[in-house]
């Protein structure tokens, strides 16, 4: 696979998935004939090998050269082949599509929200990510747990040890699963998104952290209808609270 920097201080790294890792991968994914999918950091082609076998129309992201040689020579025309830096490349696919990859582990978190928060949201992803990352997004009480429940819901499908890659990661990995379940306007997500950041912004009670953009009264109202309570800390508000509250924001100018 394509390059996996577990930190910036530890320098890049390359970590391939083992074939048959990647063939038990994306047999969970329940890929159909004719979906477009993209292996986002595609590297060796592991896991487009397993798509093209599917039927899928599959495009390649990679961004090292000797990576994009090998790819194209083994593969040729079967599927897209793009040279992309994913931190500011955008697919700009027309329809339905979806991911299924296993993205540089740096660049994850930024990945998933661009995806999510895009004019042209894919409607599934299907990743392999570090461990701990894994858990962050599943979870429901941190920010990027909460925007993705509001969008649709994450999932944490299974845990796979560091032998799965060659050489192995330096950390545990994990399978994980987002499935976009409802049809949001796009404003409406990109206000979660603007709420949340600032109300994860520190160790401070929803009510402190909203201070000067949603007043006493809203708030209250809005625990009291959705079952939390704005003096506490924003991990406590059920994620699916969050939409209403941005939406009424939002409407009045706040954001």
């Amino acid at each position: 696979m394509a390059r996996r920097p577990v930190d910036d201080s530890a320098g890049p790294q390359q970590h391939d998935l083992k074939p048959e890792v990647a063939a038990r991968f994306v047999s969970g994914t329940r890929v159909k004939a004719g979906e477009r999918v993209l292996d986002a950091g595609a590297g060796l082609g592991a896991i487009t090998a397993e798509l093209l076998t599917l039927g899928a129309q599959v495009t390649c992201a990679e961004f090292a050269p000797e990576r994009l040689q090998a790819l194209r020579q083994r593969f040729g025309p079967a599927c897209d082949i793009v040279s992309a830096d994913l931190r500011s490349w955008v697919p700009g696919f027309v329809g339905p599509w979806r991911v299924v990859a296993n993205p540089p582990f740096h660049l994850t978190a930024a990945l998933v929200r661009g995806w999510v928060l895009g004019p042209q949201p894919p409607h599934a992803l299907d990743l392999i990510l570090q461990h701990e990352t894994a858990e962050k997004l599943s979870a429901p009480g941190t920010r990027s747990g909460a925007m993705l429940a509001c969008a649709g819901q994450a999932t944490f499908v299974a845990r796979l040890p560091r032998e799965a890659t060659t050489p192995p990661a330096r950390v545990d990995l994990a399978v994980w699963r987002f499935r976009r379940g409802r049809d949001l306007d796009p404003r409406d997500l990109a206000a979660v998104d603007l709420l949340l950041e600032r109300a994860f912004a520190g160790p401070r009670t929803v009510a402190e952290a909203l201070r000067g953009v949603a007043s006493k009264i809203q708030l209250q109202r809005q625990g009291a209808e959705f079952g939390w309570d704005p003096q506490a800390h924003p991990r406590t508000v059920p994620p699916q609270a969050w939409l209403p509250l941005a939406r009424l924001l939002a409407m009045c100018g706040k954001l």
